[in-house]
């Protein structure tokens, strides 16, 4: 039997397209062998737990929100507790495709790389705003930490469960993705990107001016002797 797939998704008040996104998740995947999804519900204030039950995922639930760093921590940490040997981690809002988990994950259950990341175009489909912030975002990163990824504020991505003792971030707002970038870079992990299509359905949604300020910050003081 292949590895065991956790696909983890972070959800606050997403019931009107939640169930939408876990129906097209597969029941198999290329070499996995099962996959299943694990909602983390936080802190919502609509039917989000309900729609996901009914569509067959485990929910767990934060009583007050956390943000979505602290969303996908709680997930994949109850992920590696119940013994998943892979975990990806997706939005519960349609702007990610489960249909591009197979290209995501092979290259984990095939033992290719510790880490798999998706990349965007950054074309009309996508906010000009968030364009600019994810370029500049990705330019700096590179400078600072000297690892150059395609679209470091993308959040669709893979990871085997022994690389996410090493990935595992502290940030609980939208730092999350480059956080955990930083720490792949630190540990030297095996890393493959893989692109997909840009969608957005809500164009007020995603990281804001300020979001990507912080991030920047953040991005400053990780780089700092003992930060991390």
């Amino acid at each position: 039997m292949g590895p065991q797939l956790a696909v983890v998704l972070p959800a606050r008040n997403e019931a009107s397209r939640l169930g939408q996104v876990l129906r097209a998740i597969p029941a198999a995947i290329g070499p996995c062998g099962g996959v299943s999804a694990l909602v983390v519900d936080d802190g919502s204030r609509d039917d989000t737990a309900a729609v996901a039950r009914q569509a067959g995922a485990e929910v767990v639930r934060h009583v007050i929100s956390l943000g979505k760093g602290a969303a996908l921590r709680t997930g994949c940490d109850a992920a590696v507790d119940r013994g998943f040997d892979l975990i990806a981690v997706m939005d519960a809002d349609g702007q990610h495709r489960p249909t591009d988990l197979a290209a995501l994950v092979t290259p984990l259950a095939c033992r290719e790389a510790d880490l798999s990341l998706t990349y965007r175009s950054f074309t009309g489909e996508m906010p000009a705003t968030q364009r600019i912030g994810n370029w500049g975002l990705s330019g700096a990163f590179a400078l600072l930490y000297g690892a150059r990824f395609q679209d470091t504020q993308c959040g669709m991505r893979a990871f085997t469960a022994s690389a996410y003792r090493r990935l595992r971030w502290l940030s609980s707002d939208y730092s999350v993705e480059t956080e955990m970038l930083m720490r792949a870079a630190r540990a030297r992990l095996r890393v493959v990107e893989v692109p997909i299509e840009t969608v957005y359905h809500d164009r007020y949604k995603g990281t804001t001016v300020s979001d990507g300020v912080r991030i920047f910050a953040n991005m400053l003081r990780w780089r700092l002797p003992m930060a991390g």
